[in-house]
C-alpha cells in the first residue's frame, strides 16, 4: 500500500539533546506526548509556510 509519500526514519535524531529536554520537561508538564508536540509544530510550521506563500 503506498502513503504517496517516501517512508522516513524517525527525525528525532535531528533534534538537539537541549531540545530534546526542553520537550520532554513540557511532556510531563502537560502530561502530552513529544510526537503529539512534534505533529502540531509540524502542522504550524506548514501553515506558516503556506500564509507566507500567499503574500
Amino acid at each position: 500500500m503506498s502513503m504517496g509519500y517516501p517512508k522516513y526514519a524517525w527525525v528525532g535524531n535531528r533534534i538537539s539533546r537541549e531540545n530534546m529536554e526542553v520537550l520532554y520537561k513540557l511532556k510531563v508538564e502537560i502530561r502530552k506526548p513529544i510526537t503529539k508536540m512534534v505533529a502540531e509544530a509540524v502542522e504550524l510550521y506548514i501553515s506558516t509556510l503556506n500564509k507566507r506563500e500567499k503574500e
